[in-house]
C-alpha cells in the first residue's frame, strides 16, 4: 500500500494483550534483519521492483505445492488426528482459491479485487527418499512446547525447495515471552534447504475441527501468505492498531494501521482511520482482525511472482519434475500405516471403562491387534476396544496395525493406565482451600486443552489463608478449556450435601462470555453432569477493568449448590472447568475454598454463626477460629482424620453473641498431615480442612 499520511491513532478498543496470539514473523525476521541489515533491503528492492502490475506473472494455470505436516506432541491432545490436518488443508486450499462462503461478506470496495492466487497445496505421497507418506508425520517430540532456544527445532524438515514443511506444535513461545500464534520466514531469509525455512502454527489454531474451531483456523493461510512472501496489510511490523505509517508494497490494499478485531461493515467510520472516505482491507488474510475473508488481486500476483523467484528455491517447488519426485504426480499407492493409539484417561477406577482408539498415521489400518495385560479383554481386534481393570495397579499397551500393504512395527505404551482403589479418600464432607500444592497436584486432576495452561496454585489472592487456585490468562488463549477434577468423595451417608466455594474474576471488556461450569461423576468420570454454570456478566465479581485482576476481599462472591438430595454414590468427583471465549483480553479467574457440607450446618451457618474462619493453614498445631454468633449458642470443637476418625475432641465451650475468637491447640500431638476442624452446634455441625506442618 502507498503510505501517503503519517496518522497516529490510539485504538484502545482494539489493544493488544500478552495473552493473546498472534503472527510473530515479523519479530523473527526483525531479530534477523537486525544481525543482517542487507538482507532487508534486497527484500525491500525485490518488492519495489515488483510493483508494476506488468512486471507480474500472469500464469495460465494453477501453481501446485506439495506440502508436509509435521505433528509434534507428547501424546497429548496436541496430537491431532490425520482428519483435523485435513480439514485445516481444505480450509487452506479453500481460501487461496477464494472458494470461501463467506466472501459474501467482504465490503462491497473490496469485493471485485477479491482474487483466487492460483496457487494450491497437496500433500506428498513420497517422503525425500521416495518412501511411501500420506504427507502427515506424528514425531514424539518435547518441542511441541515450541521454544526458540531449544537446539532442535525444525529437525524434521524436509527438504524446502521440494516441500512446504508445516509444525504443528501445542505452544509458541519465543525468546522474551511473545507467545504466538504462528510465524514463519520470508523467501530467502535463508540459503536454499535450510531446516528453517518452514511454518510453524498452534494446533489449535489449525482446521475447524479436533482441536481446531473455525474462528481461528485462517492462521496457515496468514502465515503462508508470509512464506510466499507477503507483508501484513499493515507493513512489515508486528505493531497492528499503532499508525498508518506502514508500508506493504501491495498497490491494491489501502493504508491501514491493522486491526485487531473487527470494526462494523455498517459504520465505514470505524474502518476508515487512515484517510477520511478511504475504506481499509480490515478482512484481508494478512491483517490481524479475526474476520479474514480474502487476498487481493496483487496480493496473490505477487505470491506467484515469489513462486518463479530463486528466493528460497520456491521456483522449484511446482516444476514437474519435483511434483514426480514429491508423489503429486503419479502418487503413490497405499501406505503401510505407522502405528500409535490414544486414550480417553490414563487414571481411572477398578471396573470403570477406558476407551482406546486407534491413532495410525501414513496409511490407514483395516485391522487392529491389541494387548491388555491386566484388562479385560485382554486381546483384542476392534479398533476403539473398552476395557476395564479389575484390581489396582499400573498397565501397559501393546498395539499393532495392518492394511493391503503391510503391518506395522508394534508399539508398546508402558505404565500408561493407572487404576485407583473405589475407594474415596473423603467421606461426607470435605474442603479444600489449595494451600498444599503437594494436594492440587495429587489428589486434583488437572486437564487443559492445547494452548491453554493448567489451574495453578497461586499466592495472588486468597479469600482465606495465603492462596487459591487460578487460571493465568497470559497462557490461556482463545476457545481453550481448563478442567480441575476433585479426588473422590464417599457421599454414602451425607443426607443431603451441599457444595460451595468462592469465586473472583472480573473482565477488561463487559462484552465477555467466558465461562465457568461445575460437573458431577458418579462412576469415576466417566460421565458428568452440570450442577452449576455461569458466563459473560453473570460469572464476574467485580467491575474493575485491570488488565490482570488481583480480586479484593470484598471482590469474592460464594457460590451455594445444593446436590441431589438422592445423592449417596460412594464416589464422587467434582470438575471445575473454565472455557476461554473468542474475544481479546481475557482475565484472570481465581477460585476458593471450596466445601461440601451437609443441609442443617448450611442453616446453621446462615442463621447462628457467620463469618467461619479458621487460620493459619497450615498450623503448627495452635488454630484461631473466628466467627460471629448471632445468639449466645454452646460449641464443641473436634479434630478429624481424612476418613473421618476423630482424633482429638475438645470440651464444649459457651459463647455468646458477637464476635467471637477462639484458640485451638493441639499440642503438637498430631502428625504432620490434613485433618478437617469440626465445628458442632446443636448436632448441626460444619467442616473445615486444616493442614498440620513441622
Amino acid at each position: 500500500m502507498r503510505k501517503i499520511y503519517l496518522l497516529f491513532i490510539s485504538l484502545i478498543s482494539v489493544s493488544v494483550t500478552a495473552q493473546d496470539n498472534h503472527c510473530a514473523t515479523d519479530v523473527v525476521m526483525k531479530r534477523i534483519y537486525d544481525k543482517n541489515p542487507g538482507l532487508k533491503i534486497s527484500r525491500d528492492a525485490r518488492f519495489q521492483s515488483q510493483r508494476s502490475s506488468a512486471q507480474r506473472p500472469q500464469p495460465s494455470a494453477t501453481y501446485i505445492i506439495p506440502i508436509v505436516f509435521h505433528v509434534l506432541h507428547v501424546n497429548g491432545p496436541e496430537n491431532i488426528s490425520d482428519a483435523q490436518v485435513k480439514d485445516g488443508l481444505r480450509i487452506l486450499n479453500r481460501d487461496f482459491a477464494r472458494q470461501n462462503p463467506d466472501t459474501t461478506e467482504i465490503i462491497p470496495v473490496f469485493k471485485n479485487i477479491a482474487d483466487s492466487t492460483k496457487i494450491q497445496f497437496e500433500l506428498a505421497t513420497k517422503d525425500p527418499l521416495g518412501n511411501c507418506t500420506n504427507g502427515i508425520v506424528h514425531h514424539y517430540d518435547t518441542d511441541t512446547d515450541w521454544d526458540d532456544t531449544s537446539p532442535t527445532l525444525f529437525s524434521h524438515t524436509w527438504d524446502p525447495t521440494k516441500y512446504l514443511n508445516v509444525y504443528l506444535v501445542r505452544t509458541i513461545t519465543l525468546t522474551g515471552g511473545f507467545g504466538a500464534s504462528g510465524y514463519t520466514y520470508f523467501p530467502g531469509t535463508f540459503s536454499p534447504g535450510d531446516s528453517y525455512d518452514a511454518i510453524v502454527v498452534l494446533n489449535n489454531y489449525f482446521g475447524s475441527i479436533g482441536t481446531g474451531s473455525s474462528f481461528l483456523s485462517r492462521v496457515l493461510t496468514h502465515e503462508a501468505g508470509h512464506w510466499l512472501d507477503l507483508n501484513h496489510v499493515f507493513g512489515g511490523s508486528n505493531n497492528a492498531g499503532v499508525d498508518c505509517s506502514g508500508d506493504d508494497f501491495i498497490n491494491d490494499t489501502p493504508p491501514t494501521p491493522g486491526y485487531l478485531n473487527c470494526p462494523n461493515p455498517a459504520i465505514p467510520s470505524q474502518y476508515q482511520l487512515c484517510t477520511p472516505g478511504v475504506s481499509e482491507n480490515f478482512q484481508n488474510y494478512m491483517d490481524y482482525s479475526y474476520c479474514c475473508r480474502m487476498f487481493t488481486s496483487e496480493q496473490g500476483q505477487h505470491m506467484q511472482f515469489a513462486l518463479q523467484n530463486t528466493a528460497g528455491g520456491r521456483n522449484n517447488l511446482w516444476t514437474n519434475a519435483n511434483l514426480i519426485a514429491t508423489g503429486i504426480l503419479n502418487p503413490s499407492s497405499a501406505c503401510i500405516p505407522v502405528a500409535d493409539f490414544k486414550y480417553s484417561r490414563s487414571k481411572t477406577c477398578v471396573s470403570s471403562p477406558v476407551v482406546f482408539k486407534d491413532a495410525s498415521w501414513n496409511g490407514q489400518p483395516t485391522s487392529y491387534s491389541w494387548s491388555f495385560p491386566g484388562g479385560s479383554p485382554a486381546v483384542s481386534t476392534a479398533s476403539a476396544p473398552v476395557v476395564t481393570y479389575a484390581l489396582p495397579g499400573v498397565y501397559s499397551v501393546s498395539y499393532t496395525v495392518s492394511n493391503t500393504a503391510g503391518t506395522s512395527a508394534p508399539v508398546t505404551k508402558s505404565n500408561i493406565i493407572n487404576v485407583t482403589s473405589p475407594i474415596a479418600v473423603f467421606t461426607n464432607y470435605w474442603s479444600e482451600g489449595f494451600e498444599n500444592l503437594s494436594a492440587l497436584n495429587t489428589n486434583w486432576t488437572l486437564q487443559s486443552s492445547s494452548g491453554a495452561s493448567k489451574w495453578e496454585q497461586s499466592a495472588d489472592a486468597a479469600y482465606t489463608g495465603t492462596y487459591s487456585a487460578k487460571i493465568n490468562p497470559a497462557n490461556n488463549t482463545r476457545k481453550t478449556v481448563t478442567s480441575m477434577i476433585s479426588p473422590a468423595i464417599n457421599m454414602g451417608t451425607n443426607p443431603g450435601p451441599v457444595l460451595t466455594f468462592k469465586v473472583a474474576t472480573a473482565e477488561v471488556t463487559t462484552n465477555h462470555v467466558n465461562s465457568l461450569k461445575v460437573y458431577l461423576s458418579v462412576d469415576c468420570g466417566n460421565t458428568w453432569g452440570a450442577i452449576y454454570s455461569k458466563a459473560g456478566q453473570s460469572l464476574v465479581t467485580s467491575s474493575s477493568a485491570a488488565s490482570n485482576f488481583v480480586p479484593q476481599k470484598s471482590e469474592w462472591r460464594t457460590e451455594t449448590i445444593l446436590l441431589p438430595q438422592a445423592l449417596s454414590a460412594s464416589y464422587v468427583n467434582f470438575k471445575f472447568e473454565y472455557t476461554r471465549d473468542t474475544i481479546p483480553a481475557a482475565n484472570t479467574i481465581y477460585i476458593d475454598d471450596i466445601n461440601i457440607t451437609g443441609p442443617t450446618s448450611i442453616e446453621q451457618n446462615r442463621l447462628k454463626i457467620q463469618n467461619l474462619n479458621v487460620y493459619p493453614v497450615p498450623s503448627k498445631g495452635a488454630l484461631t477460629v473466628s466467627f460471629q454468633l448471632t445468639e449466645p449458642r454452646k460449641i464443641t470443637f473436634s479434630v478429624c482424620d481424612i476418613t473421618g476418625r476423630i482424633m482429638e475432641e475438645f470440651t464444649e465451650t459457651q459463647f455468646e453473641s458477637g464476635e467471637q475468637k477462639h484458640i485451638i491447640n493441639s499440642g503438637g500431638a498430631l502428625p504432620k498431615g490434613i485433618y478437617f476442624l469440626k465445628i458442632e452446634i446443636d448436632k448441626a455441625s460444619s467442616t473445615r480442612k486444616i493442614i498440620v506442618g513441622e
